[in-house]
């Protein structure tokens, strides 16, 4: 008797029409930034969370898209002169290797349509949702299950609610509200870096990698930062000399694993004290001590002396996260800040410091350990337990 098949399970969501104010490139999951589409990513997020699954972006200029394909702005609707066609979808699918998925399409009608070229049997939980306000409230009912409807008292008597059920129920919104909370920290940490499908070639082997969003200048500085991190996790990271923005990992499985988890949290700690910093050097630059070092001054030498600032502060912080020195130096009054960075930086860095080899989270490890790519792993890249190695 065969084997059954499992057939896999695809999340789609539609794009947006609010998108990042950005002329670069960035991933798709980062790119759209209206209410609706967030909440489409909320629901689909839900839907595959603590089971497998993938989700996808349609989009209508790209079709098919994963959360980590860079894309620029666009102006395009599905239906649009120039958006993606069917036949363009099928391949993308095949490509995908979903054409036979369990496939779930979460947007406005054309973009169901559209899907259904390729899915005719496909799941629309918000079909017979008239308005944008029922669809929306469709998803909110995925997404936190605590806004679900109790069911309607029944005219007969019943027995009080007791205790234990009440607990019950607190108990499983504040999981909800958790969860809720959850996602949206790995949401705003995929603003810092975010990483690939982990690849295990040998049990003794991996290797993945991490891309950086974010403007040029910002994910330079993230890049060169996390070249030096990298030592603390003892895994190996290569630039790309194609691609600026994405740093390859190879290590053990469990190093690779860790280090990607670790990775956007690092890197989130870094900036927000390089953000402190920056601060510091707004609230002088407002003060009427900085008048005789502005002045004569253009509003873009300004900005520019405030950027500069901000990027020799990030490093500054990375210096301290990795030695952390005993004292710093104390910040002097009458000497503007573009010539003090490392005190007003380091000062910051040195007492909010924290400890970047011990940012990795047990269970996203797990997790990335658990959906790891293992399909390279053959018999002859194992090694023979049996026999030892000759003296």
């Amino acid at each position: 008797m065969a084997a059954p098949t499992v057939c896999p399970r695809v999340i789609i969501v539609s794009c947006g029409g609010a998108k990042i104010d950005t002329t670069q490139p960035v991933p798709a999951g980062e790119m759209y930034t209206g209410s609706y589409h967030l909440a489409l990513r909320r629901a689909a997020d839900a839907l595959t969370r603590g089971r497998t699954g993938r989700v996808l972006i349609l989009s209508a200029l790209h079709g098919l898209l994963t959360l980590h394909d860079l894309i620029a702005p666009y102006d395009l609707r599905m239906g649009d002169e120039g958006s993606v066609t069917g036949e363009r979808l099928r391949q993308q699918a095949a490509d995908l290797g979903i054409l036979g998925a369990d496939v779930t399409v979460l947007g406005p009608r054309a973009y169901v349509q559209a899907s259904r070229a390729v899915w005719p049997e496909l799941t629309d939980p918000l079909a017979g949702a008239r308005g944008i306000g029922e669809q929306l409230a469709k998803l909110a009912d995925i997404y936190d299950p605590s806004r679900a409807q109790p069911p309607q008292p029944s005219t007969r008597p019943t027995e009080p609610t007791s205790p234990g059920s009440i607990i019950e129920e607190i108990e499983r919104r504040a999981d909800a509200r958790r969860e809720a909370e959850e996602q949206r920290a790995a949401r705003k940490r995929a603003r810092y870096a975010t990483h690939s499908q982990l690849v295990i070639q040998h049990p003794g082997r991996a290797h993945g990698s991490v891309t950086f969003p974010g403007d040029t200048a910002r994910s330079t500085a993230r890049v060169q930062a996390t070249l030096r991190f990298a030592d603390l996790y003892r895994v190996q990271v290569h630039t790309r000399p194609d691609d600026s923005r994405t740093l390859d990992v190879h290590g053990t499985p469990r190093d690779v694993a860790r280090f990607m988890s670790a990775l956007p949290r690092v890197l989130e700690g870094t900036e927000i004290r390089a953000s402190e910093a920056a601060r510091l050097y707004g609230r002088w630059e407002r003060h009427s001590t900085a008048r005789p070092h502005l002045a004569g001054m253009g509003p873009s030498q300004r900005r520019m002396l405030a950027r500069d600032f901000r990027a020799a502060a990030f490093q500054v912080v990375v210096d301290i996260l990795l030695d952390l020195p005993d004292t710093v130096p104390a910040a002097q009054g009458g000497i503007p800040p573009w010539d003090q960075v490392y005190p007003l930086a380091a000062g910051i860095a040195h007492y909010y410091w924290f400890d970047p080899a011990d940012h990795a989270d047990p269970d996203e490890t797990a997790r990335i350990l658990a959906a790891a790519d293992r399909r390279h792993v053959t018999a002859a890249a194992i090694p023979d337990q049996r026999s030892s190695p000759k003296a």
